[in-house]
């Protein structure tokens, strides 16, 4: 049966049928979500509790330790990172891809509400939750500024307004407002004042508990109507709290003005945020993990006029970055990508032909096979992203491989006289086999991408199975439309000779014959080329993924651990204001503080101009560090922000080392050794670790006995000095549109040293002393302690994170780390190991080798059942040693990490070169099947025959490889590695294959038992070999 038959003689249906899917394609393009890369994230939650005042300590254990216990117990989690630091704690989840993010949900709030019993009880809101990853790219962040509104009431209008409405979008995970806080009225209490008057700080914090209500008081019914009852109980206005009756002494009453300054302000005074140097509030808008980050950014950006109507016009909105911009741009460029690579095989088509009529027809068959393509990845949910776009790009190189085969048969045929009908449907025939046997063996290749594990096996798998549909599209196309397009060729007068000059295959028969009497060079050649291939790998830097230039920066700032407030804030605005000379940075916003966050560590989100304004991202790096190594008192650490984010626990800087261990003391001193041999490695560079002792602590030591003695208990020790020191949260204030707080703490003055203890009085149970000095129960410590702590999977652990050098690849940085490892002897109870994008780096070398050799089997499998034979296949994977040489030595040449990205280009290029062994082995299995030739003279004739087409495919293949390995615009990174592998390996192993291939045959065909010549039903045959190529 000819496939080809009803749709040669139906042009007209089949030009229909051939339009409907373009159209169809079409219409499936305009409706494919956009996107950096394929969705594919671990469910990932985060659980915040507050504890303002808390040190890091008294966090760890009473707050995030209960929490732990009760998480580390859901079924499915994989990770599990707490970072507990003064004044809260944040716990980050992540869950097996088999579970949805609705049931890691539930079973996150089931263990909250469990765990919530033994909680403290003091806590001034519950636990919350989100369904986003800290560690991932917020998807569009916002500021806002006001040259007249405080930064309160700022961060007010962005709470209530911009947060509210932005929380409720579809795909939106958490709004995360920082850079100020949310109005309070502030008690600054007098010590002296107190001591004077022998009033304890829980005296006044009683009074002003219990001075205002906002209570329910039901209603009165006269007669026919009902009064509702009302009650000024609330004071909202500080002037109102100022006049508070906190005691009477000596029959006369002491307000709360009398001791104490009131006034309004906010909740938390340490905390702090910029938008290009300008007092600002910044909103980062995460998304959730099966969201669209560009429909998700659309609706936020359509949600901005209508807010606007909400904000006073004082109130300035800016974007610092939009990560659709980027993406969009991408999107863009591949587009011109793919329209060059057309245009280059256009080209190629041409020139071999020299048919003008030839030539379009390959062309034609392009977006008829990249609708039906664009239509399967519609079917199965899939993007438009850089790695399905990346798969398109590779397959108009196949869809015109495909169909160059079928129009060189049919030009090749009508050369002989055929009429162009004829040779259409013969070249049909003829070619089905070989067309099957190609596209099976390139569906085998990608096999093993199809199967890779776990998310980056996710990722992968869009782009293998986009390329499979773009290879099922191509056979399809060039056994129906391209036949009938050809049976429409206008027949070529006399005159005409072959577009393979008989010159050229002459001496490619004289040098081919002569290899076929003396193989041995050939062969040496091609074990010299799977040695190389050998030697190349283990030279090449291993990497995971190519470094993205998205155009954003992360930028941590650390500085000692006891640096105060005021001290912070001027180090951060240093660090701003040199960044912002740099020409590269297009807007910068910067924060510092807030609860469960350590006030030593600053953020800073760095936008950079677009690509053609500025150089690339990791030259933009090194120029700030050195312009930041001036700015003295604070350490800089830039982490250029990825789209693939893996693990949870994160890091000041892009990989992580991690320790975990039971005995805190032993982990300090294996995380220091470590630290200071990653320090000495010329490998790696920003080191910063998450262990810290350097805090200051001051502590009392409580006398038990006298404490008793007065009746004073440690319960009222530990609220005398939160009610003095931690900001504490004692009344809310109820507002028509939000909520305020009443924060109790002494008077700034007073918080300035340690000895101000001396000057509070706790209260006792003793009549005669009602309120005792703290100084008689208790006397003053001063010591070191950690200003914050960090559980890894409810152990104590240690992050070791770090960037690597520039030019060093991430193998080369865990091959060091490891060595220095093995060189320290740690303590057995200490696990070490790799967390996010450096575990799955350290994974990637044994993947790499796997992800080969399994397309090598998975290859060999098709084709001995093609074939049935168990010789043939190896005479066509004979071509990978050249192939995948050519492809190394082309990332050596280039400077080129071997990336997972430049793997799959080798298990490409095993599918895509076997196509000119196929091409040869199937006509010289024919030739000694109908013609009894010897191998020797079969492989002779059948690859002189095919010479033509198989440059053609070859060349066709390369120059589609060209757009993507010499590009430089928007995420050419993941692109380029791609195709600079591509090439290299194509045009390696067309000059090797042409004699490599024949000769391989010709030694393998002597193994064989006589007569055996391997048989497959169907098999094409081209008939006459050409009168020239016989000369």
């Amino acid at each position: 049966m000819n496939l080809a038959a009803p749709f040669v003689a139906r042009p007209v249906g089949t030009a229909l049928i051939a339009l409907g899917l373009l159209l169809i394609g079409l219409v499936v393009l305009t409706r494919l979500p956009i996107a950096s890369l394929p969705n594919v994230e671990r469910p990932t939650i985060v659980v915040q509790a507050s504890l303002p005042g808390a040190s890091a300590d008294t966090v760890a254990t009473s707050l995030a330790q209960p929490l732990e216990d009760r998480l580390g117990l859901i079924a499915g989690l994989t990770e599990m990172s707490a970072f507990s630091a003064t004044g809260g704690t944040s716990i980050t989840l992540q869950f097996a891809l088999s579970k949805t993010i609705d049931a890691a949900a539930g079973d996150v709030l089931a263990a909250i509400n469990a765990a919530s019993q033994d909680l403290p009880k003091n806590l001034p809101r519950p636990p919350v939750y989100y369904k986003a990853n800290p560690s991932n790219l917020a998807a569009i962040v916002l500021a806002l500024t006001s040259d007249i509104l405080p930064p309160s009431e700022v961060y007010a209008l962005a709470d209530s307004v911009v947060s509210a409405r932005l929380s409720a979008l579809p795909g939106v995970a958490q709004v995360f407002v920082s850079g100020a806080e949310r109005r309070a009225v502030r008690i600054r209490v007098s010590p002296r004042l107190m001591a004077n008057m022998q009033l304890s700080l829980e005296e006044v914090r009683g009074a002003v508990r219990d001075a205002s209500q906002n209570l329910p008081k039901g209603a009165v019914t006269l007669a026919d109507q009902t009064w509702t009852l009302a009650a000024d109980d609330q004071l909202v206005r500080a002037e109102d709290w100022a006049e508070v009756i906190v005691a009477f002494r000596n029959g006369r009453p002491i307000r709360l003005g009398d001791v104490a300054e009131v006034g309004d302000s906010v909740i938390n005074t340490r905390t702090a945020g910029w938008f290009n140097g300008e007092r600002g509030v910044v909103i980062a808008v995460r998304k959730q993990p099966d969201a669209n980050v560009v429909e998700t950014v659309d609706a936020v950006k359509a949600a901005l006029p209508e807010l606007a109507r909400w904000l006073p016009p004082s109130l300035k909105v800016h974007t610092l970055y939009d990560r659709t911009v980027l993406i969009r741009e991408s999107v863009a460029e591949v587009a011109r990508t793919i329209a060059i690579a057309i245009g280059l095989v256009m080209v190629v088509v041409a020139l071999f032909l020299r048919r003008l009529t030839a030539t379009l027809v390959p062309v034609a068959s392009i977006p008829v096979a990249l609708a039906l393509t664009v239509a399967a990845m519609g079917a199965l949910g899939y993007s438009l992203d850089n790695l399905s776009l990346m798969a398109l790009t590779i397959a108009v190189g196949f869809v015109v491989d495909d169909a160059v085969i079928v129009v060189e048969a049919v030009v090749r045929l009508m050369e002989e006289g055929r009429s162009a009908p004829e040779a259409a449907l013969e070249a049909a025939r003829r070619m089905s086999a070989t067309i099957v046997a190609i596209s099976a063996a390139l569906a085998a290749a990608l096999l093993p991408v199809l199967l890779m594990p776990d998310v980056v096996g996710r990722y992968f798998r869009e782009f293998g199975l986009t390329l499979v549909a773009a290879i099922v599209a191509s056979a399809l196309v060039s056994l129906t439309l391209v036949p009938m397009l050809c049976g429409r060729l206008p027949k070529r007068g006399a005159d005409h000779r072959p577009a393979v000059p008989s010159r050229t295959a002459r001496a490619y028969r004289a040098s081919l014959g002569w290899c076929l009497r003396r193989p041995g060079p050939a062969l040496l050649v091609l074990g010299l080329s799977a040695a190389g291939s050998a030697g190349l790998y283990a030279a090449l830097p291993k990497g995971f993924m190519p470094l993205q230039d998205t155009g954003i920066l992360q930028v941590r700032t650390i500085t000692v651990a006891n640096v105060s407030f005021a001290a912070m804030e001027r180090l951060q605005r240093q660090v701003a204001t040199a960044i912002l000379k740099e020409p590269a940075v297009a807007a910068l916003s910067s924060f510092i503080g807030g609860d469960g966050s350590s006030l030593s560590n600053g953020t800073l989100y760095v936008g950079l101009k677009p690509l053609a304004e500025r150089p690339g991202v990791e030259e933009v790096v090194d120029r700030l560090r050195e312009r930041l190594a001036r700015v003295q008192g604070v350490r800089t650490y830039f982490t250029p922000l990825q789209d693939l984010s893996l693990g949870a626990s994160g890091g000041a800087t892009r990989y992580q080392y991690t320790l975990v261990g039971p005995d805190t003391d032993a982990l300090w001193t294996a995380s220091e050794a470590m630290r200071k041999r990653m320090l000495a490695m010329p490998e790696v560079t920003d080191v910063v670790t998450s262990a810290e002792r350097a805090g200051l602590e001051a502590g009392v030591v409580i006398d038990r006995q006298r404490a008793a003695q007065f009746g004073v208990t440690p319960l009222a020790i530990d609220n005398t000095l939160y009610d003095a020191f931690g900001q504490r949260q004692i009344e809310t204030i109820y507002l028509p549109s939000n909520y305020a707080r009443v924060v109790l703490e002494v008077e700034p003055g007073a918080q300035g040293s340690p000895s101000s203890l001396a000057g509070l009085y706790v209260p006792g149970a003793s009549p005669e002393r009602p309120q005792v000095p703290l100084s008689e129960v208790m006397r003053p410590r001063r010591g070191h302690a950690a200003m914050w702590l960090r559980h890894l999977d409810g152990m104590p652990g240690v992050t070791l994170s770090f960037n690597t050098r520039t030019g060093v690849a991430i193998g080369a940085a865990l091959a060091a780390i490891r060595a220095a490892e093995a060189t320290l002897h740690l303590p057995g109870e200490i696990k070490t190991g790799f967390r996010g994008e450096a575990a799955e780096a350290g994974k990637s070398g044994t993947r790499q080798m796997l992800l080969f050799l399994g397309a090598v089997a998975a290859i060999y499998v098709v084709l001995g059942v093609l074939y049935e034979s168990l010789i043939h296949p190896l005479t066509i994977l004979s071509t990978l040693p050249s192939a995948v040489f050519g492809g190394l030595l082309a990332l050596c040449a280039t400077g080129t990490p071997l990336t997972l990205v430049a793997s799959i280009a080798c298990v490409l290029l095993v599918g895509i070169v076997m196509k000119n062994a196929i091409l040869m082995v199937d006509v010289a299995l024919n030739l000694q099947r109908e013609r009894s030739l010897p191998a020797d003279e079969a492989i002779l004739e059948a690859a002189v025959a095919r010479a033509r087409p198989i440059l053609m495919t070859t060349l066709v293949a390369a120059l589609s490889a060209v757009p993507l390995a010499l590009g430089t615009g928007p995420g050419h990174e993941l692109r380029q590695p791609l195709g600079i592998t591509a090439l290299g390996g194509l045009l390696v192993s067309q000059l090797l294959t042409l004699y490599s291939t024949p000769v391989v045959f010709a030694a393998l065909s002597r193994l064989r038992p006589r007569g055996r010549t391997g048989r497959r039903e169907g098999a094409p045959c081209d008939g006459p070999i050409p009168v020239e190529a016989r000369r």
